[in-house]
Protein backbone atom coordinates (compact mmCIF):
# COMPACT_ATOMS: atom_id res chain seq x y z
CA UNK A 1 0.00 0.00 0.00
CA UNK A 2 2.78 2.30 0.86
CA UNK A 3 4.09 1.51 -2.33
CA UNK A 4 1.21 2.61 -4.55
CA UNK A 5 1.14 5.34 -2.49
CA UNK A 6 3.92 6.73 -3.10
CA UNK A 7 3.91 5.62 -6.86
CA UNK A 8 0.56 7.92 -7.12
CA UNK A 9 2.18 10.76 -4.90
CA UNK A 10 5.10 11.07 -7.15
CA UNK A 11 3.17 11.01 -10.70
CA UNK A 12 0.46 13.04 -9.59
CA UNK A 13 3.11 15.83 -8.21
CA UNK A 14 4.81 15.47 -11.30
CA UNK A 15 1.82 16.42 -13.30
CA UNK A 16 0.93 18.98 -11.00
CA UNK A 17 3.94 20.89 -10.73
CA UNK A 18 4.25 20.83 -15.08
CA UNK A 19 4.85 24.01 -16.23
CA UNK A 20 2.93 24.63 -19.84
CA UNK A 21 5.61 25.53 -22.34
CA UNK A 22 4.11 27.63 -24.84
CA UNK A 23 5.98 29.29 -27.73
CA UNK A 24 5.10 32.27 -30.54
CA UNK A 25 5.36 29.93 -34.03
CA UNK A 26 4.67 33.27 -35.64
CA UNK A 27 7.94 34.45 -34.35
CA UNK A 28 9.94 31.41 -35.20
CA UNK A 29 12.60 31.33 -37.43
CA UNK A 30 15.30 28.50 -38.74
CA UNK A 31 18.64 29.58 -38.93
CA UNK A 32 21.74 27.21 -40.68
CA UNK A 33 25.30 28.17 -39.52
CA UNK A 34 28.52 27.34 -40.60
CA UNK A 35 31.04 25.32 -38.02
CA UNK A 36 34.20 27.53 -37.97
CA UNK A 37 36.53 26.02 -35.97
CA UNK A 38 36.50 23.00 -33.10
CA UNK A 39 39.28 22.81 -30.71
CA UNK A 40 39.78 20.83 -26.85
CA UNK A 41 42.30 22.23 -24.28
CA UNK A 42 41.91 18.99 -21.97
CA UNK A 43 40.46 16.11 -24.58
CA UNK A 44 37.18 16.12 -22.91
CA UNK A 45 35.48 19.11 -23.04
CA UNK A 46 34.91 20.97 -26.61
CA UNK A 47 34.78 24.38 -28.27
CA UNK A 48 32.95 25.32 -31.57
CA UNK A 49 32.89 28.94 -33.43
CA UNK A 50 29.87 29.01 -35.42
CA UNK A 51 28.31 31.79 -37.42
CA UNK A 52 25.43 32.76 -39.53
CA UNK A 53 22.44 34.93 -40.30
CA UNK A 54 20.65 33.96 -37.07
CA UNK A 55 16.79 35.35 -38.76
CA UNK A 56 15.94 38.84 -37.27
CA UNK A 57 19.26 38.85 -35.25
CA UNK A 58 21.48 39.61 -38.25
CA UNK A 59 24.71 37.71 -38.57
CA UNK A 60 25.45 35.79 -35.73
CA UNK A 61 28.86 34.41 -33.88
CA UNK A 62 28.49 31.78 -30.91
CA UNK A 63 31.23 30.05 -29.15
CA UNK A 64 29.85 26.91 -27.74
CA UNK A 65 31.50 24.90 -25.26
CA UNK A 66 30.41 20.88 -25.27
CA UNK A 67 30.69 18.97 -21.82
CA UNK A 68 30.00 15.57 -21.08
CA UNK A 69 29.97 15.42 -16.71
CA UNK A 70 28.73 11.27 -16.96
CA UNK A 71 31.92 10.50 -19.36
CA UNK A 72 28.93 9.09 -21.75
CA UNK A 73 29.80 9.23 -25.14
CA UNK A 74 26.43 9.47 -26.49
CA UNK A 75 24.81 12.58 -24.54
CA UNK A 76 26.20 15.43 -22.65
CA UNK A 77 25.21 19.18 -21.87
CA UNK A 78 26.48 22.53 -23.75
CA UNK A 79 26.52 26.19 -22.85
CA UNK A 80 27.44 29.26 -25.09
CA UNK A 81 27.87 32.81 -25.70
CA UNK A 82 26.48 34.66 -28.80
CA UNK A 83 27.06 38.12 -30.13
CA UNK A 84 25.26 39.76 -32.80
CA UNK A 85 24.68 43.06 -34.65
CA UNK A 86 21.36 44.58 -36.77
CA UNK A 87 22.24 48.06 -37.90
CA UNK A 88 23.49 49.65 -34.77
CA UNK A 89 22.11 47.71 -32.38
CA UNK A 90 23.83 44.88 -30.72
CA UNK A 91 22.40 41.64 -29.62
CA UNK A 92 24.29 39.53 -26.81
CA UNK A 93 22.88 36.56 -25.09
CA UNK A 94 24.11 32.69 -23.95
CA UNK A 95 22.80 29.32 -24.79
CA UNK A 96 22.43 26.27 -22.25
CA UNK A 97 21.59 22.64 -23.40
CA UNK A 98 21.42 19.10 -23.58
CA UNK A 99 22.84 17.17 -26.72
CA UNK A 100 22.41 13.43 -28.07
CA UNK A 101 23.95 12.16 -30.60
CA UNK A 102 21.85 10.29 -33.33
CA UNK A 103 22.25 8.35 -36.82
CA UNK A 104 25.58 10.26 -37.21
CA UNK A 105 24.85 13.93 -35.92
CA UNK A 106 24.02 15.67 -32.35
CA UNK A 107 20.65 16.97 -31.82
CA UNK A 108 19.96 19.59 -28.83
CA UNK A 109 17.73 21.29 -26.99
CA UNK A 110 18.46 24.38 -25.35
CA UNK A 111 17.25 28.21 -23.76
CA UNK A 112 18.69 30.71 -25.31
CA UNK A 113 18.70 33.82 -22.91
CA UNK A 114 18.54 37.60 -25.36
CA UNK A 115 20.08 39.19 -23.23
CA UNK A 116 19.42 42.69 -25.17
CA UNK A 117 15.96 42.02 -26.49
CA UNK A 118 14.85 40.28 -23.00
CA UNK A 119 13.55 37.44 -24.63
CA UNK A 120 14.34 33.08 -23.78
CA UNK A 121 14.29 31.40 -27.31
CA UNK A 122 13.68 27.56 -27.34
CA UNK A 123 16.23 26.14 -30.09
CA UNK A 124 16.23 22.60 -31.09
CA UNK A 125 19.05 21.78 -33.81
CA UNK A 126 20.85 19.29 -35.54
CA UNK A 127 25.03 19.81 -35.50
CA UNK A 128 26.37 17.75 -39.04
CA UNK A 129 30.22 17.70 -37.83
CA UNK A 130 31.62 16.21 -41.03
CA UNK A 131 29.73 18.52 -43.42
CA UNK A 132 30.21 21.64 -40.95
CA UNK A 133 26.42 22.83 -40.59
CA UNK A 134 24.36 23.42 -37.89
CA UNK A 135 20.33 23.62 -38.00
CA UNK A 136 18.33 25.61 -35.72
CA UNK A 137 14.90 26.09 -35.37
CA UNK A 138 14.42 29.34 -33.05
CA UNK A 139 11.37 29.74 -31.20
CA UNK A 140 10.48 32.84 -28.44
CA UNK A 141 8.98 31.49 -25.43
CA UNK A 142 5.61 33.31 -24.49
CA UNK A 143 5.75 34.70 -21.12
Amino acid sequence: MKKLFLITAVLFSTLSLAQDLEWDSSKSFDVVFDIDSASTVDGEDWQMAISGQAGPYGMAYGSITFSNFSTDETQGEYFGYFFTQVQDKLFRGTTNGVWKKEDGKFKSIAMDNDKVGGLINLVTGSWDLVNRKVNFSVSPVKE
